[in-house]
Protein backbone atom coordinates (compact mmCIF):
# COMPACT_ATOMS: atom_id res chain seq x y z
CA UNK A 1 0.00 0.00 0.00
CA UNK A 2 3.25 2.40 1.11
CA UNK A 3 4.77 1.44 -2.63
CA UNK A 4 1.27 3.14 -4.27
CA UNK A 5 0.95 6.19 -2.31
CA UNK A 6 4.38 7.00 -3.14
CA UNK A 7 3.95 6.02 -6.50
CA UNK A 8 1.02 8.15 -7.23
CA UNK A 9 2.48 10.92 -5.34
CA UNK A 10 6.13 10.95 -7.20
CA UNK A 11 3.67 10.43 -10.86
CA UNK A 12 1.82 14.08 -9.05
CA UNK A 13 5.35 15.93 -9.07
CA UNK A 14 6.61 14.49 -12.03
CA UNK A 15 3.52 15.61 -13.79
CA UNK A 16 3.73 18.88 -12.00
CA UNK A 17 6.95 19.76 -13.08
CA UNK A 18 6.52 18.89 -16.70
CA UNK A 19 3.22 21.25 -16.45
CA UNK A 20 5.39 23.78 -15.46
CA UNK A 21 7.63 23.25 -17.75
CA UNK A 22 5.31 23.52 -20.26
CA UNK A 23 6.18 19.58 -21.48
CA UNK A 24 3.19 18.08 -23.07
CA UNK A 25 2.50 14.24 -21.94
CA UNK A 26 1.45 13.65 -25.77
CA UNK A 27 4.92 15.57 -26.80
CA UNK A 28 6.87 12.90 -25.25
CA UNK A 29 5.63 10.43 -27.08
CA UNK A 30 4.98 11.90 -30.29
CA UNK A 31 7.67 14.33 -30.70
CA UNK A 32 10.14 13.15 -28.80
CA UNK A 33 13.62 14.13 -30.23
CA UNK A 34 11.72 17.76 -29.81
CA UNK A 35 11.26 17.13 -26.25
CA UNK A 36 14.66 16.17 -25.90
CA UNK A 37 15.82 19.31 -27.73
CA UNK A 38 13.78 21.55 -25.06
CA UNK A 39 14.84 19.62 -21.79
CA UNK A 40 18.49 20.25 -23.44
CA UNK A 41 17.47 24.22 -23.60
CA UNK A 42 15.54 24.34 -20.42
CA UNK A 43 19.08 22.99 -19.04
CA UNK A 44 21.08 25.45 -20.19
CA UNK A 45 19.16 27.92 -19.57
CA UNK A 46 19.04 27.46 -15.50
CA UNK A 47 22.82 27.05 -16.07
CA UNK A 48 22.72 30.17 -17.51
CA UNK A 49 20.75 31.87 -14.65
CA UNK A 50 22.53 29.56 -11.89
CA UNK A 51 26.04 30.15 -12.79
CA UNK A 52 26.54 33.96 -11.61
CA UNK A 53 25.44 33.10 -8.27
CA UNK A 54 27.26 29.81 -7.72
CA UNK A 55 30.50 31.89 -8.73
CA UNK A 56 29.87 34.43 -5.86
CA UNK A 57 29.00 31.95 -3.61
CA UNK A 58 32.04 30.32 -4.57
CA UNK A 59 34.14 33.34 -3.23
CA UNK A 60 33.09 32.82 0.21
CA UNK A 61 32.33 29.45 0.22
CA UNK A 62 35.95 27.73 -1.48
CA UNK A 63 38.37 29.71 0.95
CA UNK A 64 35.90 29.07 4.29
CA UNK A 65 36.41 25.62 2.91
CA UNK A 66 40.06 25.16 2.42
CA UNK A 67 40.39 27.00 6.00
CA UNK A 68 38.07 24.38 7.69
CA UNK A 69 40.21 21.23 5.85
CA UNK A 70 43.80 22.63 6.97
CA UNK A 71 42.25 23.26 10.39
CA UNK A 72 40.67 19.68 10.85
CA UNK A 73 44.16 18.57 9.12
CA UNK A 74 46.10 20.46 11.53
CA UNK A 75 44.22 19.12 14.83
CA UNK A 76 44.96 15.17 13.66
CA UNK A 77 47.08 13.43 15.87
CA UNK A 78 50.03 12.01 13.94
CA UNK A 79 49.38 8.32 12.94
Amino acid sequence: MGWIIRTLVLCFVVGFVLSFLRIDPASILTNSWQTVQDIVALMIDAGRWALPYILIGAVIVVPLSVIGLVLRWRSRPPS
